[in-house]
């Protein structure tokens, strides 16, 4: 491509010809990139639609391989596994491993919890413990205030399970932290969390200004953030067999060898 000095704007607002023109003009070493990247396109315009709303600046089609492994036998049932994947060995061996243990009763899975985490970090230049006093009424606020949003997931059973005040004046002065948990049961959630997130921080915002006790510039609400460390949301899936059915696995090596090699890897 050529050096690009110049930053681009609206570049999400144009059609999609308009951007498959604007990356073509800046590629030299193609003798026709505009119809290389419209090749791939699906040969139904509707269908191509659909597959652009999926993401954002879509300009073509990116393909891969759609492989299946057979015989994953999982709690009793047998399924047939989808993996859109460049890398053969890894569906080889993915096949192997299902193979294998179809015979050796298959794997067991248990969902050990789905609580997701979610928090609002923000600086407190005030009375910390005026705020932790009051925090009971503010908790409550906050999670009135997302009964519009947690109405669904509420019917399904999931919604808000707890808000915790945390003090972290330790890694940074100030730093203070709602820390929120969510049951989203069997929905990821993300985006869920995120506006529960973004709604917490402004009921805060607002009880705070009501709020005479405290300095009118006392809270800045740093972020709004989904937490990746989920440690409540976890699934146990495990294999088991005897340790002779293992024998020549790897060849001229015994199950007893393997699987202490196996399990010294591991540890």
């Amino acid at each position: 491509m050529n050096n690009q000095v110049n930053i681009i704007h609206g570049f999400s607002k144009k059609s999609r010809d308009e951007k498959l023109e604007m990356i073509s003009a800046l590629i030299e070493k193609n003798e026709n990139p505009l119809e290389v990247f419209k090749s791939f396109h699906h040969p139904d315009p509707s269908i191509q639609e659909m597959i652009e709303e999926f993401s954002e600046n879509t300009i073509s089609n990116f393909h891969l391989p759609f492989s299946i492994v057979p015989n994953f036998l999982v709690d009793g049932n047998v399924y047939m596994l989808p993996m859109v994947i460049e890398e053969s060995s890894v569906v080889a061996a993915a096949a192997n491993s299902a193979k294998f243990w179809f015979s050796n009763g298959g794997f067991k899975t248990e969902i050990l919890g789905t609580e997701k985490v979610g928090q609002v970090h923000f600086l407190w230049n005030d009375n910390v413990e005026l705020l932790q006093y009051k925090f009971p009424e503010l908790k409550e606020l906050l999670i009135e205030g997302c009964e519009s949003i947690t109405e669904n997931m509420r019917g399904r059973g999931g919604g808000i399970t707890d808000i915790e005040l945390r003090d972290l004046n330790h890694l940074e002065a100030g730093l203070m932290q709602l820390f929120c948990t969510f049951e989203t049961v069997d929905s990821m959630g993300a985006n869920f969390i995120n506006s529960c997130l973004e709604q917490f921080s402004a009921t805060f915002k607002e009880w705070h200004k009501s709020q005479e006790e405290f300095e009118k510039d006392g809270l800045d609400v740093v972020m709004c953030i989904l937490s990746n460390l989920t440690p409540d949301c976890r699934v146990r899936c495990t294999v088991e067999t005897k340790i002779e059915n293992l024998d020549n696995i790897v060849p001229d090596i015994s199950g007893e060898e393997f699987a202490s090699r196996f399990y010294t890897g591991v540890r």
